[in-house]
């Protein structure tokens, strides 16, 4: 795959900022497919202790994690990038072929710190309400993992993965099966109801 980040704007830096520090740290080039997640998990499990270390480093590096995340998933999931603003938190990949988002910058907290108590966005996958159930149920015969696994990059991304497909089969047998979602279909959904 080893092409270059498509990543928006405040994206690009961020993704390129990874690209140098696991460079560097590993000295591993990455090519944005989902085979190097599990150089990303141990670049962010080597880092740990120093980021935590120093906390004004936190952010810098999760962001940087997470734009590069972000980006896999777009390639993966056939997502686009929606950023509505520039705070990280609003910011979100959003998939064309089930309607699917979350936050690679609050993946990329989870992993970083290695659990979901940070002051960084949340990363829950987010789905349409009316198919919650079906994709908790569907989650919900996965085997266990342990506390560290869960938060990682590869995990993360095959649960995604999981998700998109289990949502494309529902899809197919409601006779939707041909449907593409775009970024007005997203912002239609998150629209705060009238007052």
């Amino acid at each position: 795959m080893n092409q270059a980040s498509t990543a928006p704007e405040p994206v690009a830096e961020l993704v390129k900022a990874c690209e140098d520090y696991v460079e560097r740290a590993l000295g591993f080039h990455l090519d944005f497919s989902v085979e190097t997640l599990p150089v990303l998990d141990q670049y962010a499990r080597e880092v740990r202790d120093s980021v935590l270390e120093r906390p004004e480093l936190v952010a810098l590096v999760a962001h940087a994690l997470g734009a590069y995340f972000g980006e896999v998933a777009c390639r993966a999931l056939d997502g686009f990038w929606r950023i509505p603003s520039q705070n990280v938190v609003d910011w979100q990949i959003c998939s064309r072929r089930a309607f699917v988002w979350f936050n690679p910058i609050g993946v990329a907290y989870d992993a970083l710190v290695g659990n979901t108590e940070h002051d960084g966005p949340g990363s829950q996958i987010r789905v349409a309400p009316h198919e919650r159930e079906l994709v908790r149920a569907r989650l919900g015969l996965l085997a266990d993992v342990d506390e560290e696994e869960y938060y990682l990059f590869s995990t993360r991304m095959e649960v995604l993965e999981l998700v998109v497909e289990e949502l494309q089969r529902h899809m197919q047998e409601q006779g939707y099966g041909d449907s593409s979602f775009d970024e007005a279909d997203y912002e239609a959904e998150q629209r705060p109801p009238p007052i």
